[in-house]
């Protein structure tokens, strides 16, 4: 009927009391195996949880079995608690679909015995026992089998106005008759109704930490989209064996999901391929806009998905791998592998290589040695190797014809301008300059084929007439200079019977050296220290009774991540409600790029700030 813990065990005698507020409270033994509850007769105890234990029974007017849901004393005690028990059975009771468990019965409270809701009783194991006997998960394909006659039950439930809120593996049982299998989704225990949202216990969170949308876990209101990502981690997990968002509690998986960063399925396991991915991610969408309009949507895309495999119809294709995992699977692979082949076979023809590759990982993920997908793949590596031998030489092509372009445009171009240098005529007996220079000394090729006679040479001013003003040296570095010689470069003397004369007038380039710049050491810049990191404070409360603050920041959710918080001390703050006033906690002492996570709790009437369990 409804969801159970996996290691269910017997329920101990307790004393509950489920009369109303204004009435005195009377006191009544919880059922026990072989008591009596009306005309039903308790026969064993099929499980039990935080809000109920499920009993199975004998109706001895119908000589039918049934389940027989019981509060647990816990729950009991709450306010409000025996109204919503009365809420989930008349919720139920309006739902007729086969993937919802039937409402048979609803008995009240009396002197004597709690209430108690009798319903069909479902033969076969939760969807947790099926994934824990698998290895804890199972092929793509097998999970859309699950999944397409659950999400039509929840779709038949979103069309009555009522969500789920607590999708989960342990919730779903299945159920095999005949040559088919029944997939039924149970416990609608903390249901959400449209129209009765008073009902909902205000400021607390209900529902398993890991499959709880991030609006539910910010304790928001819920909508149909909720149960839709509930779905999608349900979907992840079947396929990877992990839930997408973990952690050591329930408050740091809360807060994983309000993150929204996860590893995608394909990273984990090599079978998941590219279009069951894609469902699997569109549902877990932190943005609910932007994931399913309804399940009726992607109950479609599974159906096609597990027909495409050849898996129809899908209430017998699971009954068959109920029976026998091993034989589905073996049937299964080499279907996929074929398909996934020959969709990397268009891809490759459409020129997606990318794409091709993937599909071709897929397909030997299924089936290592299948031989179409080592010929296509050698096929495409020869293609990719043949396509970057093409791509360099066109490159180099290219190159080419834009140098061979370019040529008559560099061609006509001017020289490159060189330094300017002074020039100046002198004779040819040796010059010593009054300042260190670098000079060079070349004779013009004129003067060197025919020189004039040393009579017809024209007074030329001593080489200190055109010498540049010296830059004032410094008096430390001025006795360290020499005055430099002048290097005279001459012609190549030919073997002759005479003596060649000097030639008579030489250029001079007299190239000015840099001034020497005092060696004064400029002070190097003080450096100042780096900005101190902010760091991330993030808040809880135990139980979701107060919505907590930082210092003077205004009232967010139930659990609020203060990020880019610089480092010191900061005051923690607690409100009732998000009108209420705020009520001082406690402080905390962030360090440089730290972050810290804080719970606040009520002790004797007092806030606490304490670090989380």
């Amino acid at each position: 009927m409804t969801s159970a813990s996996r290691d269910p065990s017997e329920s101990k005698a307790a004393v509950l009391s489920t009369s109303p507020a204004d009435e005195p409270r009377t006191p009544f033994v919880a059922p026990t195996v072989g008591a009596t509850l009306g005309r039903y007769e308790i026969r064993s105890v099929i499980g039990h949880g935080a809000m109920a234990t499920v009993f199975r029974a004998r109706d001895t007017q119908l000589g039918r079995d049934v389940a027989i849901k019981v509060m647990t004393m816990a729950h009991a005690a709450r306010e409000g608690a025996s109204e919503r028990f009365r809420r989930e059975a008349h919720a139920v009771a309006t739902l007729k679909h086969p993937g919802i468990v039937e409402i048979y019965d609803f008995v009240d409270a009396t002197e004597t015995e709690p209430s108690y809701i009798v319903a069909e009783l479902i033969s076969g194991p939760t969807l947790r026992k099926v994934l824990e006997a698998c290895g804890g998960r199972v092929l793509p394909e097998i999970a859309a089998l699950v999944a397409v006659p659950l999400c039509e039950a929840l779709a038949a439930a979103h069309a009555r106005g009522i969500v789920h809120r607590d999708v989960k593996p342990d919730n779903v049982m299945i159920e095999s008759n005949g040559d088919a299998s029944r997939v039924v989704l149970t416990d609608f225990g903390i249901a959400h109704i449209t129209g009765m949202e008073t009902m909902t216990a205000t400021g607390a969170l209900v529902g398993s930490p890991a499959y709880m949308s991030p609006e539910q876990s910010r304790g928001h209101d819920v909508g149909p989209r909720s149960d839709i990502w509930s779905v999608g981690a349900m979907l992840y997990e079947m396929v990877t064996g992990v839930v997408p968002f973990a952690g050591k509690d329930p408050y740091t998986v809360i807060a994983s999901i309000l993150r929204g960063s996860f590893r995608r399925p394909s990273q984990l396991v090599a079978t998941v391929g590219p279009d069951f991915e894609s469902m699997v991610l569109r549902c877990l969408k932190s943005n609910s806009a932007e994931r399913y309009t309804c399940l009726s949507e992607l109950a479609s895309e599974l159906r096609e998905f597990a027909l495409a495999a050849g898996l129809a119809p899908p209430e017998k294709a699971l009954r068959r791998y109920l029976d026998d995992p091993e034989k589905t699977e073996s049937e299964l692979r080499p279907k996929v592998a074929d398909r996934a082949v020959a969709r990397a076979r268009q891809l490759a023809r459409r020129g997606q290589l990318a794409r091709a590759l993937a599909e071709i990982g897929h397909a030997t993920a299924y089936m290592p040695d299948h031989a179409g997908a080592e010929r296509l793949l050698r096929r495409l590596s020869a293609s990719r190797l043949l396509l970057r031998i093409v791509v360099v030489l066109a490159g180099f092509g290219a190159a080419f014809l834009i140098a061979w372009l370019a040529k008559p445009f560099l061609s006509h171009g001017p020289p490159p301008q060189a330094p300017p240098v002074a020039t100046v005529s002198l004779p040819s007996a040796q010059v010593a300059s009054p300042r260190p220079a670098a000079v060079s000394v070349s004779a013009p090729p004129e003067t060197r084929k025919a020189p004039p006679a040393p009579e017809a040479l024209p007074h030329s001013p001593p080489a200190a007439a055109f010498a540049r003003p010296a830059p004032a040296a410094h008096p430390a570095k001025a006795s360290t200079h020499k005055p430099r010689t002048l290097r005279t470069t001459r012609p190549a003397r030919t073997p002759t019977a005479e003596p060649q004369p000097s030639p008579p007038d030489t250029t001079v380039a007299i190239v000015q050296p840099a001034p020497v710049q005092a060696a004064h050491p400029s002070p190097a810049p003080k450096a100042e220290p780096p900005p101190l990191r902010s760091g991330t404070i993030a808040l809880f409360a135990r139980g979701g009774f107060c919505y907590p603050s930082l210092d003077d920041q205004p009232v967010r959710d139930l659990m609020p991540v203060f990020r880019d918080v610089p480092p010191g001390k900061h005051k923690i703050y607690c409100s009732r409600t998000k009108q209420s006033p705020k009520e001082y906690a406690g402080e905390v002492d962030l360090r440089p790029g730290a972050r810290i996570e804080r719970t606040v709790a009520e002790e004797n009437g007092r806030l606490t700030v304490a670090r989380p369990r």
